[in-house]
């Protein structure tokens, strides 16, 4: 199992990836948490494996500021930035602490690109 963590303050969002991440049962979703600072626990309680960060958040910390503190709490885990962003990938790609990048515009790669950066093949159903 891997236990996921979801950054995101859009409700909309937040039901999307819980959805995209249903159709895998090797994922088990620990919780969501609109703002990096509150999620921070979590990651490290729950020791998570995936963390699926938005950008924008409701805190004073983005997305991109916030990785490397949950790589902090969360050394093992991989970081997904999904976004609406296009203009931060490259930012993205110098952040050592995030593993991807998937916009939300292609949120129907996420599960795929997920699996990759854990090295898990295909879905579990």
């Amino acid at each position: 199992m891997r236990v996921l963590v979801v950054v995101e303050d859009d409700e909309d969002a937040q039901d999307l990836i819980e959805t995209v991440f249903s159709l895998d049962s090797r994922f088990i979703l620990a919780g969501v948490s609109a703002t990096a600072e509150d999620a921070f626990e979590m990651a490290r309680t729950n020791k998570a494996g995936l963390i699926v960060l938005d950008h924008v958040l409701a805190g004073e910390l983005t997305g991109i500021q916030a990785a490397p503190r949950f790589k902090d709490v969360a050394p093992l885990s991989k970081i997904i930035l999904f976004t609406a962003h296009e203009e931060l990938r490259e930012a993205a790609a110098t952040e050592p602490a995030i593993d991807a990048f998937v916009l939300k515009t292609d949120s129907a790669h996420l599960l795929r690109v997920a699996q990759q950066v854990l090295g898990v093949a295909g879905s579990a159903f």
